[in-house]
């Protein structure tokens, strides 16, 4: 993952018109920690569908902190 330039053009785009491949569950765990669970997707695999939205709510042990816990997590 290329992090500098994806927080370069996070930065200078409005991130609801960029949409981001993440083809792995890697890929769309660290977009959603970074960008939010509102980040726009591509690229999804049909059978990772559901566990993407589990991804986005929380629901997933990779996400769960950063998702209930907003910007508090770091802090913790």
């Amino acid at each position: 993952m290329r992090t500098e330039l994806v927080g370069e053009i996070a930065r200078e785009l409005d991130l609801g018109d960029v949409i981001w491949e993440a083809p792995t569950k890697a890929a769309q765990a660290w977009f959603v920690r970074e960008l939010g669970s509102e980040v726009n997707l591509g690229n999804i695999p049909p059978d990772e569908v559901i566990p993407l939205e589990t991804l986005r709510l929380g629901l997933r042990g990779d996400t769960l902190k950063e998702v209930l816990l907003g910007d508090r997590a770091g802090a913790s």
